[in-house]
């Protein structure tokens, strides 16, 4: 492991404030030195020298003096040469490595000067040589900028002339992150101008940090445009272009163009157009293609497509015809390209039924459950050489972890031992979201990936000993080292943490403090109405079940938390001076929010399970009230974290959402007691992250070709009416099946709609909470005696200013009473000037006014608009 290395260099290359002899040499802050301007003309290479600038002025105090392409015979002192090995051939032979990002730290002669030199094979391998200097010899924590670590300030340094660090092939070749549900970057570090969700110099130094880790790869964010600016930034930083599993061929699969037909069924040649024109944009870019094909905004394509077929066969079909020809598309742009199949969730499931034929000659990128346990067949015999994987050490979901770390290392190389075993080693994209929540596991991955030969010769519970040993030694100081590793250690044994938890239940294991969150919602959310009522909530359908969901994680939980965080306490008090707000940061708030989460759990639980005996809301807000308390007790240790450049950070934490758990709590209490509240959503978008990134996207939209207003084949398809025609044939479709059904119970038949809009006869359903329009979610709240139980007619709200004579007919098969209810305040259409009014008031959020008129069996009605009402009506038909 690379932190390894580093502490045993520290021992033997460094020998500061000591005599020199003649096999050290030292430099200090006007060693000169030596950059080739060809190298510097280099973007990417450019860009780390001016990394190591910075370093060099952290470290001595002085920006470096630079001479260009040699040294100066006025200076006979030691320099520090910077180059790719093509460039400084003619100073020094740097005997690499042959391969792709080899690089070279060695102690030689260049002319008259002892030279520190740092060389690469090629422009990745010269950067990751910098960099590498910068962390050998000046001491930078490769993730500085997430572990707030300043490196000791010196006059000088001594190096030995034995020093040397020599590069072997990386055991994966393509290391990636995936900025993913980039709530924690875009919150504090958004792009100004919306062209990107993060902006461009937060970006930079998350590559910068990629780069220090010796990744070579990135997922920027969860969905940007295909032409987005960051993909220039990785342009210029040499670092590999890749994407979410549902942006196949990079096109932005969360935001389709409204209106535009999505199907690879009935309109193949929109998506062909849309992945050529992706595929075309990015064409000048180093990337790592992505094929695979979902539906919207992370779904299932079936769920965006009614045209999909019904059985797993029929779909995983359409999906391998779209990746052979995505291939087909990439392969004509560049025939060398590394390809990935996504092989994410259905697809994964699919390939592994055997039912999804994945093209052949490309990457499989098996995926794991989020938790960090693989989905491939565990044995590896479903993996080939040429394979990579993706891997979570954080993700979004209801159960997994937002602020802390969740994944310990041993589980890392537990899991990822037979990729390399195997060869599947082509790609590895990493999901670390936030980065400094899971700092250390990242670190550690990133590790793994550069090199898991040390790691792979030990067990893996012996291998994580040894790397949080070297880590903490590296943060912390080594004198701690241990101690902090035995309670990291004892952190990894929280209960629902553990790879198998004391009451499973529906939770199998290995779960983080969102569960937490998550379940007081999910309580407060489904019974909190019915406990306010009164009601007996045990009647509920599914109430056992998800009690005990709600219940089953808090075992153990109160006897274990409580003695981890008084160990976590006592041992902040020894921790250098300077590193306890990283300490309060990493650690202490982490082993908080877990506690005080879980806390407010059993609180809220209890609360329930009294409730069940006594039935009593008042007592019920009583008991939840201190849930509340312990919720602050997160938020004060969240606040703690948020100094610097993280201010506000957990402020946008809006997929765990600590905010919505505390408002929902208070606006529960307050309901009960009668008193006022405000919401329990918070923000403009109610505290979504959807919501801010669909805010991104509906900038965005109109920036890259495919998505322009005005061009495109999915705009030529609207304006050809084709779009038109097909919606009308699937609502014409769903009107006879719908009808035919509605016909058999209904008192109604020869029903016509003379719309391109919604109608749905409804038999004998209108109550209390019956849907009064298609397209609005307005329910009746409370209907006339004399409709109890009548057929009705759901129209469309945006029907309300259509003027057409014979709108709605249909013939009676019964004598019936024919209702309309029309928007009380509102001026009647000629139509229905005979009618008689009636008492009666059928309230859904507009309180309607219904007028009636009785017909005989046979008899026809036929109903015009609603001459521009505010309101559309709403229809019901009551046998006599």
């Amino acid at each position: 492991m690379r932190i390894c290395r580093t502490l045993i260099v520290a021992v033997t290359m460094f020998a500061i404030g000591t005599c020199a002899t003649s096999a050290a040499v030292r430099i200090n802050g006007d060693t000169p030195w030596v950059v080739m301007e060809a190298d510097f003309e280099n973007p990417a290479i450019q860009e780390a020298i001016r990394d190591a600038e910075r370093d060099w002025y952290k470290v001595f105090g002085y920006p470096p003096v630079i001479f260009k392409n040699d040294t100066r015979s006025s200076w006979t002192g030691p320099v520090v040469l910077f180059g790719s090995a093509n460039n400084t051939k003619r100073l020094i032979d740097s005997q690499l490595p042959e391969g792709a990002e080899q690089h070279r730290l060695f102690f030689g002669k260049v002319k008259q000067n002892n030279a520190i030199i740092a060389t690469g094979s090629d422009t990745r391998g010269t950067i990751f040589a910098i960099y590498t200097f910068c962390e050998r010899v000046l001491g930078i924590d490769p993730m500085y900028v997430f572990t707030d670590h300043v490196p000791k300030k010196h006059r000088e340094i001594t190096l030995s002339r034995s020093m040397e660090f020599v590069s072997k092939t990386p055991t994966f070749e393509n290391r990636g992150w995936f900025i993913n549900d980039e709530e924690l970057h875009d919150g504090m570090h958004r792009d100004p101008l919306g062209g990107n969700v993060i902006s461009m110099e937060w970006m930079d130094r998350i590559i910068e940090t990629l780069l220090r880790c010796k990744g070579n790869m990135l997922i920027p964010e969860s969905s940007p445009f295909p032409d987005a600016t960051v993909y220039d930034l990785c342009k210029r930083r040499d670092v590999i272009i890749t994407f979410h599993h549902i942006d196949p061929c990079g096109i932005n699969m969360m935001h389709w163009p409204e209106n535009v037909p999505f199907s690879y069924i009935t309109h193949k040649e929109i998506l062909e157009d849309a992945w050529r024109k992706s595929v075309k944009v990015l064409a000048d870019k180093k990337v790592a293609w992505i094929v695979g094909f979902r539906g919207e905004s992370d779904g299932a394509f079936w769920n965006s497509d009614p045209a999909a077929p019904k059985d797993d066969q029929g779909r995983a079909d359409v999906i391998s015809e779209a990746m052979h020809k995505q291939v087909e598309i990439i392969r004509e742009f560049d025939p060398d390209a590394t390809i990935v199949a996504a092989l994410w969730n259905e697809l994964g499931a699919f390939y592994n039924k055997g039912i999804l034929k994945v093209p052949e000659g490309i990457c499989k990128m098996f995926a794991d459950d989020g938790r960090g346990y693989m989905r491939d067949k565990g044995d590896g015999s479903d993996l080939d050489e040429g394979d990579g994987l993706y891997y979570h050490v954080q993700m979004m979901m209801n159960t997994q972890n937002r602020t802390s770390e969740m994944v310990p290392p041993a589980r890392i190389y537990k899991e990822l031992r037979r990729y390399v075993e195997r060869g599947a080693t082509k790609y590895a994209i990493i999901n670390v979201s936030g980065i400094r929540p899971a700092v250390m596991s990242v670190e550690a991955i990133m590790d793994f990936l550069w090199d898991a030969e040390p790691t792979l010769s030990q067990e893996p519970e012996a291998a994580m000993t040894d790397y949080l040993n070297a880590w903490h030694a590296k943060t912390y100081g080594p004198q701690l080292a241990e101690q902090l590793t035995e309670l990291r250690l004892q952190y990894y044994q929280i209960p629902y943490m553990r790879e198998y938890m004391p009451n499973p239940h529906r939770w199998s294991g290995a779960r983080g403090e969102h569960l937490m969150h998550y379940q007081i919602q999910e309580l407060l959310k489904r019974y909190g109405k019915s406990i306010r009522k009164g009601e007996d909530i045990a009647a509920i359908d599914q109430f056992a079940e998800r009690f005990r969901q709600a219940t089953a994680p808090l075992a153990e939980t109160a006897e274990y938390i409580p003695v981890l965080w008084e160990a976590t306490k006592q041992l902040e008090k020894e921790i250098p001076v300077d590193r306890r707000c990283f300490y309060q940061a990493h650690f202490t708030y982490q082993v908080a929010v877990h506690m005080y989460s879980s806390r407010a759990l059993a609180i809220v639980t209890d609360a329930v399970s009294q409730y069940l005996t006594d039935r009593d809301p008042q007592a019920f807000a009583t008991r939840i009230a201190p849930a509340v308390d312990e919720i602050e007790k997160v938020i004060h240790e969240a606040h703690k974290a948020e100094y610097g450049i993280w201010d506000t950070m957990f402020m946008h934490v809006r997929l765990m959402d600590i905010w919505r758990t505390r408002l929902m709590l208070k606006q529960t209490i307050a309901e009960i007691e009668g008193k006022p509240f405000t919401s329990s959503y918070r923000g403009y978008m109610n505290g979504s992250f959807w919501g801010s990134a669909q805010a991104y996207m509906d900038h965005g939209d109109g920036v890259f070709p495919y998505f322009y207003k005005s061009s495109g084949r999915g705009l030529e398809v609207i304006e050809s009416g084709e779009i038109e025609a097909i919606e009308k044939q699937k609502l014409d479709a769903k009107r006879q099946t719908q009808s035919k059904a509605a016909l058999e119970a209904a008192p109604i038949t020869e029903i016509r709609f003379n719309s391109d809009l919604e109608y749905i006869v409804v038999p004998n359903g209108l109550k209390k909470g019956a849907l009064i329009w298609t397209d609005r979610k307005y329910r009746a709240q409370s209907i006339p005696p004399e409709l109890e139980g009548a057929t009705y007619i759901q129209t469309p709200m945006v029907d309300r200013s259509n003027e057409k004579n014979d709108l709605i007919a249909f013939t009676l098969k019964k004598d019936a009473t024919v209702y309309i209810a029309l928007k009380e305040g509102e001026d009647r259409p000629k139509w229905l000037a005979d009618w008689e009014k009636t008492d009666g008031l059928l309230n859904a959020s507009n309180k309607l006014i219904c007028y009636r008129r009785n017909f005989s069996r046979g008899g026809s009605v036929v109903l015009g608009g609603s001459g521009g009402a505010s309101c559309m009506y709403s229809v019901a038909i009551k046998e006599k």
